[in-house]
C-alpha cells in the first residue's frame, strides 16, 4: 500500500525522472519486443522455408560440429537433395557442398528478416501502449478526487433509511394505517340498549295473590 501510495503522489518531473518507474518501463517493452519477434520468427520460417532447407541445415551444422571435434572427415553421411533424391557424400565434402550451404543461408536469413519485422512491431506496439497508459494517467490526476468511506470486505454503506432517527410509537405522526382511538358508544344505541344497574333500580311491590275466581 505504500508503494501505491508513494508512486501515486509522483506526478509532474518527479514521475518523469523517478528511476524504478524507467525501469520497470524497460523491462516491460524489453519483454514485448521479445515476445513479438520471437512469435514473427517462428511464423516467418513456417510459411517461408522447406522440409529440405531444415535437413540441409541439420546436416550442415552435425558435420561442422564433428570436424571441429576432430572426427574422420572421410566419414560418409547421407544427404538428401532438393530432388528428394539421398546421396552418399564424405561428412568433409558435405561442408562445402554449395546447395546445403544456400539452404542454410536461405533459413538464416528468413529467421533474421522475420524477427526484425516483429521486434519493429513489438517496439511500436509498446510505445503505444506507453502512450495510452500515460494519457489516461494525466486525466486520472486532472480530475478532483472525493474522498470515499474506506469500505472493508463484507462491509456495506448505511442506506438513507438506516440513517433516518428513531422515533418512539408516542412521537411517530399517524399514517393513513395507524390504529384511529376507540370512541365510548353513546347510551341506547347500537345493537341494544345498556341493561340497568341492580343497585338503583326500585325494589318490586309485594302484591298478594289472588284466589278467587271469576265466574
Amino acid at each position: 500500500m505504500g508503494i501505491r501510495k508513494r508512486d501515486r503522489n509522483r506526478t509532474g518531473w518527479r514521475a518523469v525522472l523517478d528511476p524504478g518507474a524507467w525501469v520497470r518501463t524497460l523491462l516491460v517493452t524489453a519483454v514485448f519486443v521479445v515476445s513479438i519477434s520471437a512469435l514473427a520468427c517462428a511464423v516467418g520460417l513456417a510459411r517461408d522455408t522447406t522440409g529440405h532447407d531444415w535437413h540441409a541445415t541439420y546436416k550442415l551444422y552435425w558435420a561442422e560440429i564433428l570436424l571441429a571435434l576432430y572426427f574422420d572427415p572421410r566419414a560418409p553421411v547421407t544427404y538428401r537433395t532438393r530432388k528428394g533424391e539421398e546421396v552418399t557424400l564424405a561428412r568433409g565434402d558435405l561442408t562445402f557442398s554449395g546447395e546445403a550451404l544456400l539452404a542454410r543461408d536461405y533459413l538464416l536469413r528468413t529467421a533474421k528478416r522475420s524477427a526484425e519485422l516483429g521486434a519493429w512491431c513489438g517496439l511500436g506496439g509498446a510505445l503505444l501502449c506507453l502512450i495510452l497508459l500515460g494519457l489516461q494517467r494525466v486525466e486520472r490526476g486532472g480530475r478532483p478526487e472525493s474522498p470515499a468511506p474506506r469500505e472493508r470486505p463484507g462491509f456495506m454503506a448505511p442506506t438513507q433509511a438506516a440513517k433516518a432517527p428513531v422515533c418512539t410509537p408516542a412521537e411517530r405522526p399517524p399514517g393513513p394505517d395507524a390504529p384511529q382511538p376507540l370512541k365510548p358508544r353513546p347510551a341506547g344505541k347500537g345493537r341494544g340498549k345498556a341493561a340497568p344497574d341492580r343497585a338503583d333500580s326500585p325494589t318490586p311491590e309485594h302484591r298478594e295473590r289472588g284466589y278467587e275466581r271469576w265466574i
